[in-house]
């Protein structure tokens, strides 16, 4: 069974609903927290952020699941859980009232993990930084839980549906996070070591802020126009009507000296969370990529 390193990547982003939580440079996770070889099956879990939930749900676990975050969205069955609140505000009397066994928190949430601790809840630390990590989540999830066979299945699938899609080539790709239509200032883009550079390399093209010094910049339209790019994947976090975003690019024609570019809309409730869902994810940016090399033609 593969461990952590067994793919490529680092780095992290996780969206809580209607925002972006950041977390850059964490530790390893405490070791103190995690569960110890030869305990019983989890039967009452519960997890905060989004992709966790997801992966226990996809593990065949959530009828063991008792409660989840406040953004959990998918799948349908999840969003019916008891809401124990977010990454800053979760309800720690809610947690205790469900009487968990085991509680599956990210390095960031370490303030939970102390107080769940203290109450006597078990606590496995999990990370969600890279495409290795979401791996070494399923494969710890499954070990905890008892469920290896489905993990193992997981992980197949998720190779399978993740295999690189040939010969890198030169299509120079700015990854735009959650853009404010109209704002072209302050534009929170996918740097590297995160799992959005991963999935634009397995597919052949090259991420324009590849160089940068953390994983998720800001960056200003004077930025954009040095790095030059070709396609622009504009990523939301919700689905909607996003005709604007392309036509901030259509305005920007003639004004300021930037290559024509190609702007495509990728939006849905997954496209920001690290999770099993990345499978989908990679496909939407694959046909994003394959309608702007037709249109290049």
């Amino acid at each position: 069974m593969r461990r952590r390193g067994s793919s490529r990547g680092a780095g992290w982003v996780l969206l809580w609903g209607a925002g972006l939580v950041l977390a850059c440079g964490v530790g390893s996770p405490p070791k103190d927290g995690q569960a110890q070889p030869g305990s019983e099956p989890a039967e009452r879990i519960v997890a905060i952020a989004p992709g966790v939930t997801e992966m226990l749900f996809v593990l065949g676990l959530g009828d063991r699941v008792v409660g989840v975050g406040d953004y959990a969205r998918w799948p349908a069955e999840a969003a019916g859980k008891p809401k124990l609140g977010g990454l800053f505000d979760s309800r720690l009397e809610a947690i205790a009232s469900l009487n968990p066994d085991l509680a599956i928190l990210l390095p960031s949430e370490e303030r939970l993990r102390a107080h769940l601790e203290k109450m006597g809840v078990e606590v496995l630390t999990v990370r969600s930084e890279t495409l290795a990590d979401v791996e070494e989540m399923a494969f710890l999830i499954g070990e905890r839980c008892g469920v290896e066979e489905a993990s193992v299945a997981f992980l197949e699938t998720w190779d399978r549906e993740l295999t690189p899609r040939g010969p890198p080539q030169s299509t120079r790709v700015l990854l735009s996070v959650t853009r404010e239509p109209g704002r072209m200032a302050d534009v929170l883009v996918g740097g590297p070591d995160t799992f959005l550079h991963e999935l634009i390399g397995r597919l052949g093209a090259v991420n324009v802020m590849a160089d940068a010094k953390v994983s998720y910049p800001q960056v200003g339209l004077e930025e954009i126009i040095v790095r030059q790019p070709e396609v622009v994947i504009e990523l939301q976090a919700s689905p909607g009507n996003y005709e604007s975003l392309s036509l901030d690019w259509d305005r920007l024609a003639g004004e300021v000296p930037l290559a024509e570019v190609c702007v495509k809309v990728v939006a849905g409730d997954h496209v920001l969370i690290p999770g099993p869902r990345l499978t989908r994810l990679y496909r939407e940016l694959e046909e994003a990529l394959l309608e702007c090399a037709a249109v290049s033609e």
